[in-house]
């Protein structure tokens, strides 16, 4: 009897996670809709949220809900936007703002990714440079700016100055994570096949911190133009963060705006273009 009790017991478990499950399968919103497939129906799903966001702000604009002179319709923000690229006034601020982040990004990427492995894999430089890292990532970059300032000057000096040291901390502190979760059986199993240093470094360390090194740099692109941005309010006479502020200081309202999208759509090609680097330079990743 208490066997069958506990017979009766289990089916009831199993029957409760059967209708959980079948709970969290995907239906139809209401009916006849079908469930979309294929790269075109990835991306009508992925834009939904974006077009709500646009659609919602143009109603609030063209119903006069917030005073046309502080909020731009998106429908002639996007207007002015094309006006920018075809008539061509934006290039040379768009070609400023990708000189300056390129450039400090570069540089971040060249001293934080060699940097960080060494501190990853040597401990006696793990602990004694932990200390300094952890005081200097602690300054934000914003702060640092009047010191860049003071010491280099107005110019592309001190912007390139203030993105590379945006950047460098996510890169730096990821790589060091990845050089040191590499995994002990894969060195292991490398030595005992013959692997010297050398291999090791390059066959074994290097391909396991590489995933978490380009996430440190896609962080850390993020990071660094965001930071110039900022940067370039207060102390370039070009650049997109220049041509936002003086919109505004001028009050021309929908070219602020359309400067502001521009900004955006650069920063998803941006996050786009190093996911398709990440997947060349890493097709192992997500395998398994």
């Amino acid at each position: 009897m208490l066997q069958t009790d506990g017979r009766q017991t289990t089916g009831m478990h199993v029957g409760q996670t059967l209708d959980k499950a079948r709970s969290r399968v995907w239906r139809p919103p209401f009916p006849g809709w079908k469930k979309p497939s294929g790269l075109l129906g990835v991306v009508l799903v992925s834009s939904l949220p974006i077009f709500s966001v646009f659609l919602l702000w143009e109603v609030v604009a063209q119903l006069n809900w917030v005073s046309a002179s502080l909020l731009a319709p998106p429908s002639t923000a996007l207007s002015v936007a094309v006006t920018y690229f075809t008539s061509g006034e934006i290039f040379p601020h768009l070609g400023s703002s990708l000189e300056r982040g390129g450039i400090g990004l570069a540089l971040a990427i060249a001293v934080g990714i060699p940097l960080g492995l060494i501190i990853g894999f040597v401990k006696s430089f793990s602990r004694a440079l932990s200390p300094v890292i952890e005081f200097l990532r602690q300054l934000p970059p914003l702060a640092m700016l009047p010191v860049f300032l003071l010491f280099l000057g107005l110019g592309i000096r001190s912007q390139v100055a203030i993105v590379l040291w945006a950047a460098l901390w996510p890169i730096l502190l990821n790589t060091i994570s990845g050089a040191q979760n590499v995994d002990v059986r894969l060195v292991k199993a490398a030595r005992t096949l013959g692997a010297g240093r050398r291999h090791l470094f390059f066959k074994v360390a290097l391909p396991s911190a590489l995933p978490t090194t380009m996430t440190g740099i896609r962080l850390g692109a993020s990071y660094a133009f965001l930071v110039l941005v900022a940067a370039e309010m207060i102390g370039a006479d070009s650049g997109i963060g220049y041509l936002i502020l003086n919109n505004q200081y001028i009050f021309k309202i929908p070219e602020m705006y359309a400067a502001i999208l521009i900004l955006a759509g650069f920063g998803i090609v941006l996050n786009y273009s190093l996911l398709w680097i990440e997947k060349v330079l890493i097709p192992w990743k997500g395998r398994g």
